[in-house]
Formats: structure tokens, sequence, C-alpha cells
């Protein structure tokens, strides 16, 4: 099957194709073992460029999009449809590529999939007049909906009176493993000896790093040699201010991949502290699998689909300061090793690729 994958080329903080990051690069690397041909069209509103590139064999078409490029994306968008006659498209990370995908799917006569991985609304793009109008007939009319979560499946059913289908976020499972916590230390050159709470990801309010920070300052009085150690990029909210600079708050920044894995192997404990809001109801974070494929200990809040895929015992009250201290000083002292890699397993990227690919071909 010939696939064209219209997407942005950022996705919150991450450039996907230049940092190789994601559910679409690592979802469609996947799929093409299942003999598809599959070519990305990029909307590149940070950089501006007009590029195409190979990567993971996919072609990516990279092309600039704003209003002075709003007339040169729709001409090389034509084009690219015109040209291999494809059989499926699909549009993914940002429900304006929705209402597009939709219209040129129409235009060409070609199959369209609409892949929901988040809760849309909750994006900026929605506080345009009437945007949730269209978006909302795109989820009706699109021949293929695909969301990221049980709980979005739910929410989309609503509105949507035809099958929906649910393909999770995944994990490199070849990268996220177990490794020596000590070795991992030394190259991330924090304290041997430190007792190290870990998180990886975007830090914002919105994924409940104030949270976070308030936890840590409760338990880093009485647990000698406790850190907080993070990692990702800050993503500037308006009126929003993260209060990083403390005692015992060691921020990393942005790490590679390899790095990541470093990070959740050299924690005592990995954290995800999901406060309950519209976004956090509906998603399926990398970092819960992420955590699980290092057999790494693991603390998470009770909110969407995460409840029901990490073990009972890891799992504390959203929006609670005390219980996410509670719990993460419970793991701390727990001397049990956690077995979490059979369950990351279960959502290795070729697994949802598989998914993926019995859904294109039987809808």
């Amino acid at each position: 099957m010939k696939i064209l994958v219209l997407t942005s080329r950022y996705t919150a903080t991450r450039d996907i194709i230049g940092e190789d990051f994601g559910r679409q690069t690592r979802l469609f690397e996947a799929l093409r073992k299942f003999k598809h041909d599959i070519d990305f069209f990029c909307a590149d509103y940070r950089k501006l460029e007009n590029k195409d590139v190979k990567l993971h064999g996919i072609n990516v078409f990279i092309r600039a999009f704003g209003f002075t490029h709003f007339f040169s994306f729709i001409r090389d968008l034509n084009e690219a449809l015109k040209k291999k006659k494809y059989d499926l498209l699909m549009a993914t990370s940002d429900p304006l590529w929705g209402i597009f995908g939709y219209y040129y799917a129409k235009k060409y006569n070609v199959k369209f999939a609409y892949d929901l991985h988040d809760n849309y609304e909750t994006y900026l793009i929605y506080s345009i007049p009437f945007f949730w109008l269209m978006d909302r007939l795109v989820i009706n009319k699109a021949d293929i909906i695909i969301t990221v979560s049980n709980s979005l499946k739910k929410k989309v059913g609503r509105i949507r009176n035809r099958k929906v289908f649910v393909i999770e976020n995944g994990a490199d499972l070849a990268l996220f493993k177990p490794r020596d916590r000590i070795e991992s230390r030394k190259k991330l050159r924090l304290p041997l000896n430190a007792k190290i709470i870990a998180y990886s990801g975007t830090l914002q309010r919105m994924q409940g790093i104030p949270l976070l920070v308030e936890a840590f300052e409760s338990l880093k009085n009485d647990i000698n040699g406790l850190l907080l150690v993070l990692a990702g990029r800050i993503r500037k909210v308006k009126g929003e201010i993260l209060e990083l600079d403390k005692k015992g708050i060691v921020w990393l920044k942005n790490l590679n991949q390899k790095e990541v894995v470093d990070l959740i192997n050299a924690a005592d404990v990995a954290v995800m502290p999901n406060p309950a809001n519209e976004f956090t109801k509906y998603c399926f974070p990398y970092k819960i699998i992420e955590y699980m494929a290092c057999n790494a200990k693991i603390v998470a809040t009770e909110v969407g689909d995460v409840a029901d895929i990490t073990p009972k015992e890891c799992l504390c009250k959203p929006d609670s300061t005390d219980a996410l201290a509670q719990k993460i000083r419970f793991m701390l002292n727990s001397k049990s090793k956690p077995s979490f890699r059979k369950i990351a397993e279960r959502y290795s990227w070729d697994n949802m690729a598989k998914k993926l690919d019995k859904v294109i071909r039987n809808n």
C-alpha cells in the first residue's frame, strides 16, 4: 500500500525528523516491514525549511508552512498527491492536518485515516472560532479514526457512530532496557551514592512538574542525599513559571534517547506525576512504557490508560502532593526488584505497527 503521512515536523518541543523522535517516525518505520511504501509530507512552521530527506527508508518532504508560505505548501502537497497516486492519506500530529487531509483525500479519491495521538481539543488551534465544528466533521466522516488510548476512544465514540481503533504509543525495546545503575550515573555525571528521583519529558504544569517539585521538597530534608533529576525542555506557557532553581534539583535539560535510557536506569524511582486534566486523561505517555522497559521502580498517578496498564502498587492519586510524596517514599524504601518488561513488550513499535497494518488493510 502506498501511504502519505501528513504531519507537523514538530510535536510539542521536539523535531520528529531532525531528532528522529516519536510516534510518527517509530510507528511508520515499523509499518514499512509490512511491505508498505511510505512517504511523509511535513509542515515546517519553525525553521521554514524546504527540503527532501530520507529517514529509515521513508521519503520525507519538508515544506515551509505559514502565512507567506501557504500557497507554495498547497501547491507542493497537490503535486505529491498527483505524482504518486497514494492508496491512503493519514493525517496526524495536529487537528489542522486532519482538516487538510480530509479535504485532499476527497479531492484525489484516496482513503483517509485520521490519527488522534492526543486530545486535540486541548491544542491552541481549537481557540479559532468554529474550528471544533470542522474537526468534529472530519472525525465523523473519516474512513478510519485511530486514537492513542482507550480513554480517548471512548471520548471520540460519543461523537462518531463508526468504528474507532486504538494504536497506543510504544517504545524501542532494543534501546530501552535495563542497564547498570552505577555506569548510567557515571555517564550522566550524577552522584554515585545519591537517592535519585527521575523524570524525563516535557517540563510544564500540565504534566505535573510543580507537584513533583513540591513532593521532592517535602521529602528532601529527611532522606539523606536525595536528588530530583529532571530531563527535558521547558515548554513556555504564558503566565507559567517553573521554579527549578532549588537545592537538590538537577536539570539535565534536553537529553538524546540514549541518555534518557541512562537516566531511567540511574534512578532509584522514575516518576510520572500527571495531574488529572483534559490532556492527561486521554494521552498515552511514552515514558510509562520506557520506564517499564528498563524495569525501573515507578510512581505514576492514576490517570487515563496509565491506571489500566501500571501495577497498582505503583499508582497514587493525582493532584495530591502528599499522595505523590508518600508513594515515592514507599518505593525508595521498597526492597522489591521490579519486573515490568513483559508489560512493555506488548507495546513494542513492531506490535503497534502490526495492529495498524491490520486496521488499514481491513477497513
